[in-house]
């Protein structure tokens, strides 16, 4: 794997975004089967929720890393959250990290939202073999993806997206289903009703259906020591709709 001391990630799939800066002590490089990444983190940021993710990411990651003691030109690794999310948010964080792999040489890796999501959900709810992931896709519909399980329980496989209305998407559910993502905080009826009666639906606490930078960091850590990184070039974000200039042109 590569030589991994100086890490941070991006995360600006939801909003306002967060991002995260640590060290892994030199020392541990010898020992990858004992890594607990988690203990490694030394600073965490929330963006700013005036702004905009473009006006306030980049000062933020300068903030962040010179408070974790280094400066970007520094980075060895950068994990970036690859969406489902908006156009404008998720384009500014994958367009970063991507600028910021090229100009350091560094290793870069791209993680689903989802897929943290997911990891989320089964730390608070239990192993599950699938989870459903739903984000507010606006105009009163969802964006759902299903996270299944790979064999060596890294990266979850997450399926197309698609957007489906609320209700003829709660029918398709099947009992038991684990359900997460920031489409339950959606004010829709559906929505609402899911949240006060789940049945017999699991539904992770509300604060997990927020993606963690933390989260986003240990998987895309955990992948490195795997030998999985993204090339800048094929890094690309997964947006919950296409653009308003794109939806105009197909009309």
């Amino acid at each position: 794997m590569p030589s991994i001391h100086k890490f941070l990630a991006i995360e600006t799939s939801t909003s306002p975004g967060s991002v995260a800066a640590g060290i892994l002590p030199s020392h541990h490089a010898e020992k990858p089967g004992s890594r607990r990444f988690e203990n490694f983190l030394v600073q965490e940021s929330q963006l700013p929720k005036e702004g905009g993710q473009g006006r306030n990411l980049m000062p933020t990651l300068v903030a962040t890393v010179e408070s974790a003691g280094w400066s970007l030109n520094k980075v060895d690794l950068v994990v970036v959250a690859t969406g489902p999310g908006p156009f404008t948010g998720l384009r500014v964080g994958v367009t970063t990290a991507k600028a910021l792999a090229w100009t350091n040489g560094c290793s870069l890796v791209g993680i689903s939202t989802a897929s943290c999501l997911a990891t989320q959900a089964v730390a608070e709810c239990g192993s599950c073999d699938q989870v459903e992931v739903i984000f507010d896709a606006g105009r009163g519909e969802l964006y759902v993806a299903t996270a299944s399980q790979p064999i060596d329980n890294l990266i979850w496989q997450i399926s197309k997206g698609t957007i489906r209305k609320p209700a003829d998407w709660r029918k398709t559910l099947a009992p038991d289903s684990l359900v997460t993502g920031p489409g339950l905080a959606m004010q829709h009826d559906v929505i609402h009703e899911l949240n006060d009666n789940p049945g017999t639906l699991k539904l992770p606490p509300a604060q997990a259906w927020q993606p963690y930078v933390r989260t986003l960091l240990c998987i895309g850590l955990a992948a490195v020591e795997k030998g999985i990184t993204t090339p800048p070039a094929e890094l690309a974000p997964t947006y919950l709709r296409a653009s308003y200039a794109e939806d105009r042109s197909r009309t």
